[in-house]
């Protein structure tokens, strides 16, 4: 075969020929080269061949792997993994070239480089090795365990060699990055104290003298069970939070941005199929001893715990019974506590604490918010002082109620009880809405105590007002249905037309929009709701007294008019007071008084102050006709009656012998 071959190349042409051999020569340069370029391309020099990639070669130069070439780690084992690596260094060859190259080059090292045969195989990371986080410091040297990290799940996480193992801080190739650690044993747990507690790292210090000459024996203390944190308090800072901003540093991509929350996905994504680093994602979590202060500073939370859990709960309408979850606005708006909570005194035992005031409500709101939170406090208090009576009298009777039900009744005013309780602590000018929507469970649930046990107790009805999660006037104008104010003139009762009557403030108020007006221009225009012809209305609604008639005499031009008398009479409000005006003013007493002009009748009853102010000693003892004519022509004589109706100040005197007896006086025209 090859014989052949070779009488048909002897056969070509001479030009035919040189155009074989120098193929063959070609193809065979070409195989030498790719070869060799394979080869020189895998040494670690080449690497440093791309100025971007300098740092990385120095550090890997110093490290303890400086023995091993690069591509023992990068490449996974196998000839489909290293194939792989090659078109992907290929790539970064070109991109470099050409210069779209990144700035800050990207390697994901596989567990499988690194337990390669003759590398660190599970056998060689058995057993526990001792680390020193910072060996330039005298720091203490943690315990660590390959298998118990890399065989398992650690808080459902799957870790893999370059989670700890990683080039984090630039010059320490391959150094184990404590920030990996700390976040791992530390995040979201109790400040100080590590998920796996602090002798499953650390060993028990050796007895020593603390610098200020105090004997520290720190095996015994461990073998007495004393908690570390007793001492070492404060050796951890930062949080380890994962910032959505640190998405962008790699994707852009809003269908990948809207994963953030799936937190198991991300890290299976992450780190168990990427090998992506976690400070990558994560802010860091230090962990370390601090300087001695002048002074201790005290983590409040540490000893007071759940202090403010009443308020904080409130405020966010949670933890009551009987009712929904209803945060507060100020809540919803992500309004911090020390938002109101910004003014400073002193208390006894304390150097300042912090407090909300009125002042907190008007240096965002303006001056419109004043009597705001006074009014919330004491409307709240008032409910609460009216419910607490109560649950308390239905607890003293529970004792007394039908057989068998003493369980759930105890549950259900344990549930009143609490939500008392709860509102005392934690103050319903926090979520007034809330607050009130709880008092009213409470009361529910009393009923339903006193129902299911029979108790021997009548659950009294209290006036709560108006649903204050139903009125959006009153979540910020609480109290003013009960308050009285002037009103052209005349004085408003707010609770006779919000309480009693119902009415909506929008009936008299502009709403949301157009915000704190009066759209009742006059008292006048209350007539249409009060003194309507056609709709009339029940006058005790409105005026005090007995049937809505007043009790004091009601001053008029001719005298003093007393209801009393007229309503014991059976005479109707409406005989006198006419709509619209409704004041009485046109209205003629002697239309049924046609005959009081008599000597006999008690003209003071009536006209009192009146007559005199009006007639001065010109006046005096001068016939009533003469001025006022047929109209009290009955008035023929003097009588004590008659007297007295100037001579008020002597109404008393010598009563009730007739003036006429020690008084000379000419008799009236016409009379004796």
């Amino acid at each position: 075969m090859v014989e052949r071959a070779v009488r048909r190349f002897r056969k070509l042409s001479r030009p035919l020929k040189l155009a074989v051999q120098l193929g063959v020569l070609a193809v065979i340069l070409s195989t030498v080269g790719a070869v060799g370029f394979i080869e020189y391309s895998a040494q670690p020099s080449f690497c440093k061949k791309c100025h971007n990639m300098q740092p990385y070669y120095d550090s890997w130069a110093t490290s303890s792997h400086n023995d091993v070439p690069c591509i023992k780690c990068h490449y996974a084992p196998g000839i489909r993994a290293e194939a792989m690596g090659k078109m992907q260094a290929a790539n970064q060859v070109v991109k470099y070239v050409t210069g779209a190259y990144g700035t800050k080059p990207w390697a994901e090292i596989e567990d499988a480089a690194c337990l390669r045969s003759g590398c660190h195989s599970l056998r060689k990371v058995e057993g526990v090795v001792s680390y020193n986080p910072n060996p330039t410091r005298n720091t203490i040297v943690v315990r660590f365990d390959h298998t118990q990290h890399l065989g398992e799940l650690r808080r459902g996480k799957q870790l893999r060699c370059t989670s700890c193992h990683s080039q984090i801080v630039q010059g320490n190739h391959l150094a184990v990055t404590p920030q990996t650690c700390n976040l791992c044993h530390f995040k979201d747990t109790q400040r100080a104290e590590p998920v796996t507690g602090c002798i499953s790292c650390h060993r028990a210090p050796p007895r020593i003298v603390s610098p200020a000459g105090f004997v520290v024996d720190h095996p015994q203390y461990v073998r007495d069970l004393v908690s570390c944190t007793s001492c070492h308090e404060q050796v951890v800072s930062g949080s380890g939070a994962a910032e959505v901003s640190r998405c962008y540093s790699c994707h852009n991509e809003p269908d990948r941005i809207e994963e953030f929350e799936n937190t198991t996905f991300l890290h299976e994504t992450h780190i168990a199929e990427h090998n992506v680093e976690c400070a990558q994602c994560h802010t860091p979590i230090e962990h370390r001893s601090v300087a001695l202060s002048q002074t201790a500073d005290l983590d409040c939370a540490l000893c007071h715990r759940r202090v403010h859990e009443a308020q904080q709960r409130l405020y966010a309408g949670i933890g009551g019974h009987g009712t929904e979850n209803q945060p507060s606005a100020m809540f919803q708006a992500r309004v911090s506590c020390t938002g109101c909570h910004e003014l400073t005194k002193q208390i006894r035992g304390h150097e300042q604490v912090r407090f909300a005031g009125e002042a907190s409500c008007l240096s965002c709101h303006g001056i419109e918010y004043v009597n705001i939170l006074p009014a919330w406090q004491r409307e709240m208090d008032r409910k609460l002082r009216a419910v607490e009576p109560i649950v308390r009298a239905a607890e003293r009777s529970a004792a007394s109620g039908a057989q068998g039900t003493r369980g759930p009744v105890d549950s259900l005013l344990g549930l009143a009880r609490e939500n008392v309780g709860f509102l005392e602590r934690g103050k319903g000018a926090h979520n007034i809405g809330y607050a009130d929507n709880l008092l009213r469970a409470t009361l529910d649930l009393v009923r339903e105590a006193v129902r299911i046990g029979k108790l021997p107790y009548a659950v009294p009805t209290i006036d709560l007002g108006p649903n204050v999660g139903e009125n959006v006037c009153l979540q910020c104008h609480l109290g003013i249905e009960r308050r009285t104010v002037p009103f052209a003139g005349r004085t408003f009762n707010h609770e006779r037309h919000v309480v009693v009557a119902e009415i909506a403030c929008t009936n008299c108020h502009t709403s949301m929009e157009d915000h704190g007006k009066t759209v009742v221009g006059s008292g006048a225009a209350c007539s249409s709701c009060h003194h309507s012809a056609t709709r009339p209305k029940d006058c005790s609604t409105c005026h005090a007294g007995p049937q809505g008639a007043p009790v004091a005499p009601v001053e008029h031009a001719v005298g003093a008019f007393p209801h009393a008398p007229h309503v014991t009479a059976g005479l109707p409000c409406g005989a006198c007071h006419q709509p619209p005006a409704m004041d009485a003013t046109s209205v003629d007493c002697a239309q049924c008084h046609d005959a009081h002009h008599q000597p006999e009748a008690t003209c003071v009853s009536c006209h009192r102050e009146g007559v005199k102010a009006k007639h001065d000693r010109s006046f005096a003892h001068l016939q009533c006709s003469q001025c006022h004519g047929d109209k009290v022509a009955g008035v023929t004589k003097w009588t004590r009656q008659v007297c007295t109706t100037c001579h008020v100040d002597r109404v008393d005197h010598n009563a009730p012998v007739a003036c006429e007896l020690c008084h000379e006086v000419a008799p009236l025209s016409g009379g004796t």
